[in-house]
C-alpha cells in the first residue's frame, strides 16, 4: 500500500460548469478515497466580455461531483496568482495537479508555477485536455509553452494528444487517461426511457440524431446541418442542444436554406445536468461533426448511455470509436460522407451491434484508473527527484 500524498489541484471546480469544473470534480473525489488532496480554484474564471456564453456558473440542481474548492485565483488579477501560489507551497504538496484546456490562462497558470517552484520541490503534472486551442494563434502557443515549461509529467486523455506532447517534449514523462462518463444513467435524478423521452420532447416514432453541446466554428454543425438535408429518411429528425458561442443568426439561415426546418429541432441553450440524459436517451445516433478537437465529453456520455456515434477523423475523437466498434468514422467537413453514415447507421440492422460497441467503450475507458497513473508518475519524479535534487527545475 502507497504512503496517501498530499495533491493540490489547481484548475476551474464547480461551481463553475462545463468539462474541465467536471474533470476536476471527478479527479478529487477520485484521489479522495486514498489520498488528501485540495482544489485550488477561481474566484473570476473568465472576464465577463470574454466569455460568450450566457453564465459561467453551473445552475444545475444536480452538480456533477460537487467538492470543497478554495475560490482564489483571479484569471486577470496578478495578486491573487501570488497569493495562490503562497497556498500551495503552504500546503506542501507531494504533487501539484494542473488541468489545462484553454490558453488563456497561461499568463496566470505559468505565474503560479513558477512562483510555487521557487518555494516547493513538489512535482508538476499538467493534465492535459488539450495543447492548444481549437482556434489556434501565435500568442496561444507562446501562452500555453508558459505554463508547459514548467510540466515534469503530462497525463493526456487522447492518443492524438499525448503523441504531440511525446514529440515536443521527449524528456519528461507523458501518460494516457481517459475523461470522465460525466453524466450516466445511473446519475440520473430520473430513468427515461427512449420511447418516453421521445414523447416528453414531442418526438413520438422519429428516429432522432442528436447533436449536443456548446456551439462554435469547429464543432461543424453548419456540415451536420447540410448534410441532414441528404439523408432523406422521412422519420429522421435532427436535435440540436445547446447554447450559441456566435451569432446564433447564421445557424438559423442554414436551417431555413436546408428546407427541412420542420424536422430540425433547437434546444438553444446550456442545459442543467438532470436534463441532459433526456435528450441522450431520446436519441438514436449521436453526431459529432468537428471540424477540429482533441477529445469529447459529449461522446463520453454518448457511451454512458450505450448511444452509438458517428464522428469525424479529427484529433482523437474517432480513438475509441474505433478501437471498441461505437460507430462510424467520416472525414471532416464531408457533408455526403456524413449524410451516408447517419443514413447507414439509423437503417442499419447492425444498429445493435454499435450500441454493443458503445458500452464496450464506456466500460473499458474507466477515469478511475488515473488514480493509479498519479501515483505510479508522483513516484516516478520522487525517485528522479531523489538521484539529481535538480532534475525537476531544469525547465
Amino acid at each position: 500500500m502507497r504512503e496517501p500524498l498530499r495533491i493540490a489541484i489547481v484548475g476551474p471546480a464547480y461551481p463553475y460548469r462545463g468539462g474541465p469544473a467536471a474533470v476536476v470534480g471527478y479527479l478529487y473525489h477520485a484521489l479522495s478515497e486514498r489520498h488528501s488532496a485540495r482544489v485550488f480554484s477561481f474566484s473570476r474564471l473568465y472576464p465577463r466580455l470574454l466569455f460568450p456564453g450566457t453564465r459561467q456558473e453551473d445552475i444545475s440542481t444536480n452538480p456533477i461531483k460537487p467538492h470543497p474548492a478554495e475560490r482564489i485565483l483571479d484569471s486577470i488579477v496578478p495578486a491573487t496568482w501570488h497569493r495562490t501560489a503562497r497556498a500551495i507551497a503552504a500546503m506542501d504538496p507531494n504533487v501539484i495537479l494542473l488541468d489545462w484546456y484553454q490558453p488563456f490562462f497561461g499568463l496566470c497558470y505559468g505565474t503560479v508555477l513558477r512562483l510555487v517552484r521557487r518555494e516547493c520541490r513538489a512535482p508538476i503534472i499538467v493534465l492535459a485536455e488539450n495543447i492548444i486551442s481549437h482556434e489556434a494563434r501565435l500568442l496561444d502557443r507562446w501562452l500555453t509553452q508558459r505554463t508547459f515549461r514548467y510540466a515534469d509529467a503530462f497525463i493526456a486523455f487522447s492518443d492524438a494528444v499525448a503523441s504531440e506532447l511525446r514529440y515536443r517534449y521527449p524528456n519528461r514523462p507523458v501518460a494516457r487517461a481517459h475523461l470522465p462518463l460525466f453524466i450516466t444513467p445511473d446519475t440520473a435524478p430520473f430513468r427515461w426511457t427512449p420511447d418516453a423521452a421521445k414523447q416528453r420532447l414531442g418526438l413520438d416514432g422519429k428516429r432522432v440524431v442528436l447533436f449536443f453541446g456548446y456551439i462554435r466554428p469547429y464543432k461543424g454543425l453548419s456540415t451536420l446541418i447540410e448534410a441532414f438535408a441528404r439523408v432523406g429518411i422521412s422519420d429522421a429528425v435532427l436535435l440540436i442542444v445547446g447554447e450559441c458561442y456566435e451569432d446564433p443568426e447564421r445557424y438559423r439561415q442554414l436551417i431555413t436554406a436546408s428546407g427541412n426546418a420542420d424536422r430540425i429541432h433547437w434546444v438553444a441553450e446550456y442545459v442543467p445536468n438532470e436534463d441532459v440524459p433526456l435528450y441522450y436517451t431520446a436519441a438514436d445516433v449521436v453526431v459529432l461533426p468537428y471540424h477540429s478537437g482533441t477529445q469529447s465529453g459529449v461522446q463520453r456520455i454518448a457511451f454512458a448511455f450505450g448511444k452509438p456515434v458517428v464522428v469525424t477523423d479529427v484529433g482523437g475523437i474517432a480513438e475509441d470509436v474505433r478501437a471498441y466498434g461505437a460507430g462510424v468514422v467520416v472525414p471532416p467537413r464531408d457533408p455526403e460522407a456524413l449524410a451516408a453514415a447517419i443514413k447507414h447507421m439509423l437503417t442499419a440492422s447492425s444498429l445493435d451491434a454499435y450500441i454493443a460497441g458503445a458500452r464496450r467503450a464506456a466500460e473499458h475507458t474507466r477515469f478511475e484508473r488515473i488514480v493509479e497513473i498519479i501515483e505510479q508518475l508522483a513516484e516516478q519524479l520522487h525517485a528522479m527527484l531523489s538521484a539529481d535534487p535538480s532534475a525537476l527545475h531544469h525547465h
